[in-house]
């Protein structure tokens, strides 16, 4: 423990824990395709930024898109422009925010908890936030949620530092504001939302005697902070109201954040209580010393208040302990119970207040460090932690991956669903994946668990950390990119590359080594996932187009189509294609997927249709619609 106490006082803590971030989301940043809705449609709109070089109106394939304001999009065209560019189409590009937004969030734990506790405290809880899973998942998908929890944890920790100091910093005051300014421009009324509670709910806390005891608070007043506020914010919200003419405003209050807060938006429909039920699942494995956390903080400002209210234990209610414990409440309560009550609920909503979670923690940890004795809520904490290792590893044993498949095959319909499930295991059992990923979460949950059993802290930790370790690549970079059954848009551009029929020009056709003539666009029907349309770009018409007219050759000779044939539209669109591509005595050829589409929960057959220059070699019809490669498997297996 005494090297431990010495490394952690040194500034190569912060360092660590940024490496910690860095390693545990890496492998998602790689290796997960583009996910849908939120990420596809983030980084198409910051791609058209980059094409456009406008960087006032958000875009999304030409349209306006007037939800959330510039910030992430500002972030990740930085990143793509130093490193990459919006033609390559290269997803972990785009991602790097949020990635650097995970480790800020957790270098900003360290610091804040230095202000409230000690150092071991503090770097404990710098070590739970950075290893959680709600917090390494958002660390590679390029959405504002990452960014926004790093620097609002950053301002929040200047606020602490600021309180520390009695008022007297006024170079905390100016870092609030900044902070506060960014956290507009990335979620708008989120970190406003949150840091304003904190600081509002101290206000009232602490209230004594009729009278504010708010001198700590004055270096919010100093001028520089407010002004910089104001020239960081206000600016870009005057222009995108005139570019837009004032349609921005009026679309992301209205619009977005007025159906979230009056009812259930996009389906995202929760009950009161959602946020907390998952909190064992998102905090995980830093769930194994969440509950002693809470427990203490609760036991501690229960305890602080009876003794202060006797007049011999004035002083207990107004220590440093006493404000920090207090700092922590006002944090992580108000604006959790905001998010309780909201009719829409989105797990992540609630990641701002994690870092106030994981300081608890790291307190809690740090007491049975130096007192060796562990009580309030360990055998709770160890029962959840173990209980969703349990989950976690089932999850991705084949057994549940091949009940998943079957179920979703289903849907498919009793003449399609043998053959669908049989194409898909066979995908599955040819990555060679097998019992692996659940095997090492066992392992590292069980090895987590036997330090805990026998009180051994550095053994705790270093489990917690490769817990998050095997789990991150077991999921991101092995189990999760090689489930092809749900990856719509990979099976999409399969379908196209098997024609070589992807749109010249494009990434994906760069990357697929056909030769020849390409289509100039894929025109979609029936199917419009953000995720195709940020690997196609603007070489993709989405619906409600979907009457197919075969353009002349002169203007593109092997025009393409995208068609979901299992929806109504889909199937009527097909049919007309057909007919016109017979009436031109032109040829259409075929290559079909099947796929479950997450992110709306329907299956999907997905056929991919080239009309050729000429007709087909025959005089006879056009060829029917062939078996995909899957399903040629089975039918030789059969």
């Amino acid at each position: 423990m005494a090297s431990f106490d010495r490394f952690i006082e040194t500034r190569w803590a912060y360092a660590a824990l940024a490496a910690m971030v860095f390693i545990l989301s890496l492998p998602g940043l790689i290796a997960m395709p583009v996910m849908d809705r939120d990420e596809g449609r983030f980084a198409e709109a910051s791609s058209e930024m980059l094409e456009t070089g406008d960087f006032v109106v958000i875009r999304y394939h030409d349209d306006l898109r007037n939800k959330k304001p510039v910030g992430i999009h500002w972030l990740q065209s930085a990143t793509v422009a130093a490193i990459s560019s919006a033609e390559a189409r290269d997803i972990g590009a785009f991602r790097l925010p949020s990635l650097l937004g995970a480790m800020l969030a957790a270098i900003a734990t360290l610091w804040a908890g230095t202000a409230l506790f000690n150092r071991r405290a503090a770097f404990i809880a710098g070590v739970l936030i950075g290893a959680c899973l709600l917090l390494t998942t958002e660390a590679h998908i390029a959405k504002t949620d990452a960014a926004q929890c790093g620097f609002l944890t950053l301002g929040l920790a200047a606020l602490a530092r600021m309180r520390q100091s009695g008022g007297a910093s006024n170079s905390m005051g100016v870092l609030f504001w900044v902070t506060l300014s960014i956290g507009v421009l990335l979620k708008g009324v989120i970190a406003p939302m949150v840091m304003g509670f904190t600081v509002l709910g101290l206000l009232i806390w602490e209230r004594k005697d009729g009278r504010w005891n708010a001198d700590w608070a004055k270096p919010l007043l100093y001028w520089p902070g407010l002004s910089l506020f104001c020239i960081m914010t206000i600016p870009w919200y005057i222009a995108v109201q005139i570019a837009t003419q004032g349609e921005f405003l009026f679309e992301a209050a209205a619009v977005d954040l007025g159906q979230k807060i009056v009812s259930a938006a996009e389906g995202h429909k929760g009950l009161p209580g959602q946020h907390l039920a998952a909190l064992p699942i998102l905090f995980w494995p830093s769930t194994l010393l969440l509950v002693p956390g809470v427990w203490l903080a609760i036991s501690k400002l229960i305890a602080m208040r009876k003794n202060g209210a006797a007049d011999k234990g004035a002083l207990v209610w107004d220590s440093r302990e006493a404000r920090s414990w207090r700092f922590l409440a006002v944090w992580a309560v108000p604006a959790w119970i905001v998010f309780e009550i909201a009719p829409t609920k989105l797990f992540h909503y609630t990641l701002p207040m994690y870092p106030a979670l994981a300081l608890m923690a790291g307190a809690a940890a740090d007491a049975w460090f130096r007192s060796e004795e562990w009580t309030k809520g360990r055998w709770i904490s160890f029962g959840l932690f173990i209980a969703v290792s349990i989950l976690i590893a089932a999850l991705a044993s084949p057994w549940v991956l091949a009940s998943l498949r079957a179920d979703a095959a289903a849907d498919f319909g009793p003449q399609l669903a043998e053959r669908v499930a049989f194409g898909w295991t066979q995908a599955w059992n040819g990555t060679g994946i097998a019992l692996w990923p659940t095997f090492l979460i066992i392992l590292a949950a069980g090895g987590t668990a036997y330090a805990y059993w026998k009180k051994l802290p550095l053994g705790v930790l270093a489990g917690i950390v490769a817990c998050s370790v095997v789990g991150g690549v077991g999921y991101r970079a092995v189990v999760l990119p090689n489930q092809s059954w749900i990856l719509s848009t990979e099976a999409s551009l399969s379908a196209l590359k098997e024609l070589c029929a992807l749109p010249e020009g494009t990434a994906a056709w760069q990357k697929s080594g056909c030769e020849g003539r390409a289509p100039k666009i894929i025109r979609a029907i029936s199917f419009a996932e953000p995720s195709l349309v940020f690997e196609l770009g603007n070489k993709i018409t989405l619906p409600p187009v979907s009457t197919p007219v075969i353009p002349p050759i002169a203007e593109d000779n092997r025009p393409a189509w995208l068609i979901n044939v299992g929806d109504e539209e889909g199937r009527k669109a097909l049919g007309e294609l057909e007919k016109a591509a017979a009436a031109a005595d032109r040829c259409i050829r075929y290559a079909r997927r099947y796929a479950f589409n997450y992110s709306n929960g329907d299956p999907s057959i997905l056929v991919a249709a080239v009309v050729e220059p000429a007709g087909c070699p025959s005089s006879a019809p056009p060829p029917e619609l062939r078996d995909s490669p899957e399903e040629e498997d089975s039918e030789l297996e059969n």
